[in-house]
């Protein structure tokens, strides 16, 4: 075989040295191999299924001061959540079955998130209704959490079937290594961003809910902001693997979620 200009062969000065360690690469510029990437994406995927979860309990942790008399108004929230993702799988299959341009439609995105915001409208007021003697903003902050915890379990079941379907050798799985490999995107900022889209949309969850039940005049607030977050994965959706995790965009879910709730974390401080 011949030696291409610039690969380390038996002219190369890199190599040169027969004593050296095969293991040390100093000098070297590998790009990583397919296999590289599959093993980096199963590890950082499992590290991640751990996380989320994580990130529920402690959810829990840091709402007990905020426990209102009743637990079922946690379960009043993961209803709430429930329903939220019933409505996202209802939409995923009306564009299945019409036209697969409409999930990238402005406007599809801004009924989902009207419908969204109505379902936790209606949750607000019928807790309301049905804890009359408990504080508003306590029942808010346990709505928020239980929608929040659906979203923190589906994101975990995702995770685990990503890292199934990376490991298992199949054509989606070769696609998807492929594809990164050629957009040069690394394990680790694909498993932070998955990370902080989780992020994002907990805290968004609790910030919304606390908002309106503050105000239910807020919801049309939080509609808003939700249609906001959702335009951000709509923009990053028409970029490329390497665009998205070097554009201001990507971390758009996120900075809303953090400001809807500090937008309901002002509102309770200043009951």
């Amino acid at each position: 075989m011949t030696d291409t200009p610039g690969t380390p062969g038996s002219t190369d000065p890199h190599c040169a040295d027969t004593h050296a360690d095969p293991h040390d690469h100093t000098g070297h510029d590998h790009p990583p191999t397919g296999a590289d990437l599959v093993r980096d994406l199963v590890k950082g995927l499992s590290v991640l299924a751990l996380v989320i979860p994580v990130i529920g309990v402690l959810l829990l942790i840091a709402i007990l001061p905020f426990a209102p008399t009743s637990p079922v108004v946690l379960l009043l929230g993961i209803a709430l959540g429930a329903a939220h993702l019933a409505s996202l799988v209802a939409t995923s299959l009306f564009v299945a079955r019409t036209r697969k341009q409409l999930a990238v439609n402005p406007g599809l995105l801004a009924v989902r998130s009207g419908v969204e915001e109505a379902l936790r409208l209606a949750a607000v007021l019928l807790a309301l209704l049905l804890w009359p003697g408990d504080i508003r903003a306590e029942l808010g902050v346990w709505i928020g959490a239980g929608a929040a915890l659906v979203w923190v379990a589906l994101a975990t079941a995702q995770t685990v079937s990503t890292r199934r379907r990376i490991a298992r050798p199949s054509d989606w799985s070769k696609e998807a290594v492929s594809t990164l490999l050629s957009e040069r995107v690394g394990a680790r900022s694909t498993v932070v961003m998955r990370l902080l889209d989780v992020v994002g949309t907990v805290t968004f969850q609790v910030g919304a809910t606390v908002l309106v039940i503050l105000s239910p005049v807020l919801v049309i607030g939080t509609a808003v902001l939700s249609i906001a977050s959702g335009l951000s994965t709509l923009v990053l959706q028409r970029r490329s693997p390497a665009e998205r995790a070097r554009t201001p965009w990507a971390y758009a879910p996120l900075a809303i979620g953090l400001l809807t709730l500090a937008l309901g974390s002002l509102g309770l401080i200043t009951l």
